[in-house]
C-alpha cells in the first residue's frame, strides 16, 4: 500500500486552503466608495449592463465554438489513426469531415458567417 496516493490528496486540500484563506488574512476589509462598482479592466463604465445584442451574434458564437472543438477533435484522431491498421479508422474521420463541412454549408446558406 503505498502514501503517495493519500499524500497527493493531503497536499491538494492544504494547498487549496491555502488559496482561500491567504487572501482573507491579508486582503482589504474595509468596504470604500467603489467596492461594489463593476471593474472592467480599469476603463470607466460607460451605461448599463443591460443591453439587448442581436441574436446573430450569439449564432455566430455557437458556429464558432462548434468548429472549434470539432477542430480539437480532429487532433487525437488523426494522432490515434496513426497506430490504427485498416480503413474503418480512415472512414470514421471521413464520414466526421463531412458532417463537419455539410454543417459550415448549412451555416453559409443561412448567412450566419455574414456580419452585420
Amino acid at each position: 500500500m503505498s502514501i503517495v496516493p493519500y499524500a497527493m490528496g493531503l497536499g491538494t486540500l492544504v494547498f487549496g486552503l491555502v488559496l482561500v484563506t491567504v487572501p482573507l488574512l491579508i486582503g482589504p476589509h474595509g468596504r470604500g466608495l467603489k467596492r461594489d462598482a463593476t471593474y472592467e479592466s480599469g476603463e470607466p463604465i460607460i451605461g448599463a449592463a443591460w443591453i439587448q445584442f442581436h441574436s446573430y451574434y450569439y449564432i455566430y458564437a455557437l458556429v464558432f465554438m462548434g468548429f472549434d472543438v470539432e477542430t480539437a477533435f480532429i487532433v487525437p484522431c488523426v494522432t490515434v489513426l496513426r497506430s490504427m491498421r485498416g480503413w474503418l479508422p480512415v472512414t470514421e474521420v471521413v464520414v466526421f469531415l463531412i458532417v463537419l463541412s455539410l454543417s459550415l454549408v448549412y451555416a453559409l446558406r443561412k448567412k450566419v458567417l455574414e456580419w452585420r
